[in-house]
C-alpha cells in the first residue's frame, strides 16, 4: 500500500476503516480560509519536535504519538479489536493485539503537506472562527476541511493557543459516523514521544527502485 505520509495514512488505514462505512458522498464544499492563519497552524505543528494525539469516537480510542518528520505511533482500539502501527522512516511495522510484529517498506513522504491536522483535507485553508473561552483562557477556533476512510468529506471545528497557534482539540464530523471525533493535541515537544522500532524485530527490505528508461542515442 502506497503512503503519503506516516500519519495521514495510517490514521484513515487503521483508525477510521472499522468505524465509517464505504459508501460514497457528495463532495463537502471548502470553506473560505485565511492562508496567514493556515500558514500560523502549520508551522506550529511542523516546528515541534514531537506531540500526542488523542481520538475518541464511537467504540474507536486511538493513542498517536507523532515524533519528527518521519516517526510515529499508533495503537489503536476498535470494541475488541486492537491494534499497533509504527513507521519509521520507510520502514512500517504492524502488530495486531499481542501478536507478533509484521515489517513492511513504505516509500518515503515526496514533500511536507499543507494542513498537517489529523483528518485535515491536504492543502485546504482554514476558516477562522470566533474565539472560545476555556475556563480562564481565550483559544482562538477555525474550520477545515475533513476527511474520512474512503475520502469521505466532512468538516472539523478545532480550538488553538492564540500565541502558539498549536492546535488543541477539534471536533470532526465525517459522513457515515453517527457523532462527532473528539480528537485533542498533548505533549508537545515532550521526548517521552520518541518513537523506536520494536526490539527484537528486523526491518523490512527496501523498496525495489525504479528502473532507469532507456537512453537517448548519442
Amino acid at each position: 500500500m502506497r503512503r503519503r505520509s506516516a500519519l495521514a495514512a495510517l490514521a484513515a488505514v487503521l483508525a477510521l476503516a472499522p468505524a465509517v462505512p464505504a459508501f460514497a458522498a457528495d463532495p463537502t464544499p471548502a470553506p473560505s480560509g485565511d492562508p496567514l492563519l493556515t500558514a500560523k497552524v502549520d508551522a506550529a505543528i511542523a516546528n515541534a519536535t514531537s506531540y500526542r494525539i488523542a481520538v475518541a469516537g464511537p467504540s474507536l480510542a486511538l493513542d498517536i504519538r507523532e515524533f519528527g518528520p518521519d516517526r510515529v505511533k499508533i495503537s489503536s482500539t476498535s470494541g475488541a479489536t486492537s491494534s499497533e502501527s509504527i513507521v519509521v522512516g520507510t520502514s512500517m511495522y504492524y502488530r495486531a493485539g499481542g501478536g507478533e510484529w509484521k515489517a513492511y517498506p513504505v516509500p518515503p513522504v515526496p514533500r511536507m503537506r499543507r494542513n498537517r491536522l489529523y483528518m485535515g483535507a491536504p492543502d485546504t485553508l482554514l476558516e477562522p472562527l470566533a474565539d472560545r473561552a476555556d475556563g480562564a483562557e481565550t483559544l482562538g477556533a477555525f474550520r477545515s476541511v475533513a476527511i474520512g476512510n474512503g475520502q469521505l468529506p466532512g468538516t472539523m471545528d478545532c480550538t488553538y493557543d492564540k500565541v502558539t497557534y498549536r492546535p488543541r482539540a477539534c471536533s470532526v464530523l465525517v459522513r457515515g459516523l453517527g457523532s462527532p471525533l473528539q480528537v485533542s493535541y498533548a505533549g508537545w515537544d515532550d521526548p517521552a514521544n520518541a518513537v523506536e522500532p520494536p526490539a527484537g524485530v528486523a526491518p523490512p527490505p527496501p523498496l525495489p527502485s525504479a528502473s532507469p528508461g532507456p537512453r537517448a542515442p548519442n
